[in-house]
């Protein structure tokens, strides 16, 4: 990840892509700024009987019904509960789906702000295939989860919610 403050400081700006990360149980999620709708405080799920681990159940933002996932989950990992600092994630989702509009993951602490570029960014030499996970990539040094943001909103489909 790039300091903010050289750049400043230097005034050299190289294509770079404005990102949160979120952190997870044990992993961290990358997603750009464009497609996070807005970081929320932690809300109780509306459970949904008979729905998967990974389906937390829907919460209300907006007036808007939002699905609550747990990423771990969806891609493979153990389901992690909310805890004190637990934030939400709610995603745009890219189809203009107006049954999933939105997509909320549970975010197990504050997202931060990173300015990634492309010459800070290292594929692992192991991927991972992972349900949900687009790729897997170093940032900084750093292990993060890119989303596929498309598989989510296909996998909430599939539910009666």
């Amino acid at each position: 990840m790039v300091d903010t403050t050289e750049i400043a400081a230097t005034g050299q700006a190289h294509e770079a892509i404005h990102c949160l990360t979120i952190p997870l149980h044990e992993e961290t999620v990358l997603l750009p700024n464009a497609a996070i709708a807005e970081i929320v405080a932690y809300i109780e799920p509306a459970s949904i009987e008979g729905g998967p681990d990974w389906f937390l159940g829907n919460v209300s933002w907006r007036e808007t019904q939002v699905p609550l996932i747990s990423f771990e989950a969806i891609s493979g990992k153990d389901v992690a509960n909310a805890k004190k600092n637990s934030r939400i994630a709610i995603l745009n989702t890219l189809n203009g789906n107006t049954k999933v509009p939105y997509v909320g993951i549970l975010s197990q602490g504050i997202p931060s702000i990173a300015l990634v570029q492309e010459e800070g960014i290292e594929e692992p030499s192991e991927q991972e295939s992972r349900i949900a996970v687009g790729a897997t990539i170093n940032v900084g040094g750093v292990e993060v989860l890119i989303p596929n943001i498309d598989e989510l909103e296909q996998q909430l489909q599939g539910l009666k919610m």
